[in-house]
């Protein structure tokens, strides 16, 4: 897996290990899923208003959020990739031969206020906020409720099997 990181405000600079345990957390929901490719991921750190700014263009939603994923991949099928029917030349990195899964936008305001407000560690928000955006970009949404418990059983195997609780 080759991460792609642009964090301007130095935020996993300041917290020491954080960086390695999210690279654990994707290379984790990567094999959970099944992923039989190297794959590509951006995650850009970003502020409040740089999120509302991004969530209202995107989303029409002027507001701040937590974190915003934006897969590569539109063949979806029933909310997981079908890895055989891929058009890799579509979505291929050509020097690197990895797959473009996409991009993980975090709000690292926003990640430490539901911390507090949970009661948790912000290593533990951060990490789960990395596995839902990352099965946003492997196919997987909460849109009913059948989905959401399907995505939530996901995020909470990855965090249980890298130990990361609350």
């Amino acid at each position: 897996m080759n991460l792609y990181l642009e964090d301007d405000y130095e935020f996993f600079e300041q917290q020491e290990g954080l960086l390695d345990t999210v690279k654990a957390v994707i290379n984790k929901c990567l094999e959970i899923e099944k992923v039989p490719y190297p794959a590509e991921i951006s995650l850009t750190i970003v502020d409040k208003a740089e999120i509302q700014a991004i969530n209202k263009e995107h989303r029409e939603m002027d507001k701040p959020t937590d974190v915003l994923s934006f897969p590569q991949i539109d063949s979806v099928a029933n909310g997981v990739i079908g890895w055989d029917n891929l058009d890799e030349a579509s979505i291929m990195n050509y020097d690197t031969k990895d797959i473009l899964l996409g991009d993980i936008v975090l709000c690292y305001e926003v990640a430490q206020e539901q911390a507090k407000e949970y009661g948790h560690a912000l290593k533990r928000e951060v990490c789960f906020l990395v596995a839902h955006s990352m099965f946003h970009l492997l196919g997987y949404d909460h849109m009913n409720e059948s989905d959401e418990e399907l995505m939530m059983a996901k995020q909470n195997q990855v965090l249980e099997t890298l130990n990361i609780g609350r």
